[in-house]
């Protein structure tokens, strides 16, 4: 595709004093800056909350002098109120402007999808607020045009059908959000990316591939493809070949068959509007419309901290600021921080029919923020995430699961035909409480931890029970919440390790024989920088896609099986010997924050101290290594 590079915005002009900006997506302030996320049509709930934060007043005029209101998106879709929402903001837009403030949108994924004539989330009564712009002829138009594409059936039985997926509204709002329309002229001056002060403000979230770009080379990038898109499809609306009724959906298909017959019809002949026609097929392709792009990435509200923070801190440090605020994934009902503060999640669900949250604002000035809720004059802080996997397995925490695992009858004990020291399944049940657990009892070398000696060639091919107890000592250590609760436990008569189940999950060996698609938000590669960090710090020499888990609904990744881990090299392992380590600041801490005495405290019951100051060597190794977020 052929990127159309340097798209010409209309320039916010920060006519206050204390206001300047190097471009259209950075700019610094001492005002008072006002951010709030996805409102979706919640008209009512929005602009209360606007007037309690100041930035209104009571007849909906701009009341908010210099301040910088910050929207990040998704003002519409599956609200009544959408149209009123869009329109107000264009209102105080240029309100805002004469009083020496700015209005800023960055174009969530719905804005862009209702531009693109992508309508799925567009409700009736989204569409019923242009019904009053519809003329009686345009009506028929759409009505005769969607009749020669659908040409059998009975006339009133096709109107009914017609009038069904078409209602009164359709074709205005399709006109409005069109790059020529009152809305969507506005919405394609908008970025997708701005940083005001020390924050960047984007809907979704920044991938990978994108973490080392400029705020001006992604703009450009996003907004161009998308003017690109747009055009091929005016193109082919004013040749005849694409009229407004075809959905987003259909388009392709239906192009497709356009071109079909005209060549049939002409041959050896091109058409005028084929190189339309294939730049709307290779847009297939655009980043603008990928999963990866800021308006649509969710992966730095919900994936693994400490992989995560890898592209968010690269790309933070590349634009200047310090912390990144997001819409697009609903919290429902409180701003959350995530990332020991790198990332703030503000989408608090505020169309309440819907996400079930409610309305709510983050104000910044003078180097402090705090978040408004609607209706109330507190002043609150972002809750931090909470991020727990024993939580997650099995509704206790790990306190309350070990204690559990150590004490609740068992009711089920089964032998599983996996491995090759026969692990059990194990159900207990207490108070009418159940939970499953592997019970694993294989100890080549019982009471290693309190030899006098540590013989490296004799005790580096130990298969311990007691290794799988340590690996969760050490994940809890640093808080990354991947390694089920384990405990010393007796089954049956025998000693050995109780590893909390992790249910409705698949290996990767099973995931690759049964060609399942990695479908989860959290990108492999992505996940397995932990794996690799793990690992080399454990030494764990026996990791393979049996004992790499992933939850069947959302692809995360957990570990298990580690009696083969905990060696005294000081090396990496071999399978791990050329893989690359990134590591981002935020993990680089909790790497540091490993210490002798604490290791010792926690893990002497199942290492010997030798095993113990090979971690440590292991983790210093790891922090020279690896690949930071720095370039």
């Amino acid at each position: 595709m052929q990127i159309i590079k340097g798209i010409c915005c209309l320039v916010v002009v920060l006519c206050s004093a204390v206001a300047t900006a190097a471009n259209n997506y950075e700019i610094d302030t001492s005002s008072r800056v006002v951010a709030f996320g996805d409102v979706h049509g919640a008209f009512d709930d929005w602009t209360q909350m606007l007037q309690e934060v100041g930035v209104v007043d009571a007849k909906l005029n701009w009341a908010g002098g210099n301040t910088h209101l910050v929207s990040l998106g998704d003002l519409i879709d599956r609200g009544p109120g959408s149209r009123k929402v869009v329109e107000l903001l264009m209102k105080l837009d240029a309100q805002a402007e004469q009083a020496g403030g700015a209005v800023h949108l960055v174009l969530g994924n719905h804005e862009v999808m209702v531009m693109t004539g992508d309508l799925r989330y567009v409700s009736v009564a989204e569409f019923a607020a242009f019904a009053g712009d519809e003329t009686a002829a345009e009506r028929e138009q759409l009505f005769a045009d969607y009749r020669r594409f659908n040409p059998g059936g009975d006339d009133a039985d096709v109107r009914r059908v017609f009038n069904d997926q078409y209602p009164p509204g359709f074709l205005a709002l399709r006109k409005a959000f069109s790059q020529d329309g009152a809305i969507g002229s506005w919405l394609l001056q908008q970025p997708f990316v701005i940083r005001v002060n020390d924050k960047v403000y984007m809907h979704g979230g920044i991938a990978s591939d994108v973490s080392e770009d400029s705020l001006k080379d992604l703009n450009g990038k996003l907004q161009g493809e998308l003017r690109e898109f747009l055009d091929s499809m005016d193109t082919l609306r004013a040749a005849g070949v694409m009229p407004w009724h075809v959905s987003y959906n259909d388009r392709l298909g239906f192009l497709n068959a356009r071109a079909e017959e005209f060549v049939a019809a002409n041959p050896k002949k091109q058409a005028d509007w084929f190189p339309a026609l294939q730049q709307v097929f290779e847009a297939q392709k655009a980043f603008v419309f990928s999963e990866d792009s800021p308006n649509w990435y969710r992966g730095t509200a919900m994936c693994h901290p400490y992989s995560e923070s890898f592209n968010t801190e690269r790309f933070l440090k590349r634009v200047g600021a310090k912390q990144l605020v997001m819409g697009h994934t609903p919290t429902r009902g409180d701003v959350h921080v995530r990332m020991d503060g790198l990332a703030i999640r503000l989408d608090t669900g505020m169309l309440k029919s819907v996400y079930k949250g409610r309305a709510s604002a983050l104000v910044s000035q003078g180097g402090t923020d705090y978040v408004h809720y609607l209706g109330s004059s507190a002043k609150a802080s972002p809750v931090p995430e909470t991020r727990s996997l024993s939580q997650q397995l099995s509704g206790m925490d790990d306190a309350t699961l070990e204690e559990f695992m150590r004490t609740a009858p068992i009711v089920k004990v089964e032998k599983l035909d996996t491995g090759i020291t026969n692990p059990k399944r194990v159900t207990q049940s207490r108070d009418g409480v159940s939970n499953d657990a592997v019970f694993k009892y294989e100890d080549t070398h019982p009471d290693l931890q309190n030899k006098d000696k540590y013989i490296s060639r004799r005790y580096n091919d130990s298969d311990r029970y007691v290794y799988d107890v340590a690996a969760y000592k050490v994940d809890r250590l640093l808080d990354w919440q991947l390694v089920p609760t384990a405990v010393i436990a007796e089954v049956e008569g025998d000693e050995g390790a109780l590893s909390d189940w992790v249910e409705n999950a698949i290996n990767e060996r099973d995931r690759l024989e049964k060609e399942i698609p990695f479908s989860g938000y959290c990108k492999q590669y992505e996940q397995y920088r932990m794996r690799f960090v793990f690992d080399v710090l454990i030494y764990n020499e026996d990791r393979n896609l049996t004992n790499i888990l992933w939850t069947k609904n959302d692809f995360m990744m957990k570990f298990i099986d580690h009696s083969l881990a905990f060696r005294s090299t000081e090396k990496r392992p071999k399978q791990y010997a050329k893989v690359p380590l990134q590591v981002s600041d935020l993990l680089r801490g909790r790497l540091q924050s490993l210490n002798q005495d604490e290791l010792t405290q926690e893990l002497s019951p199942y290492l010997h101290p030798r095993q113990i100051e090979a971690i440590l060597a292991r983790r210093d190794l790891i922090l020279k290594e690896a690949e930071g977020t720095s370039r």
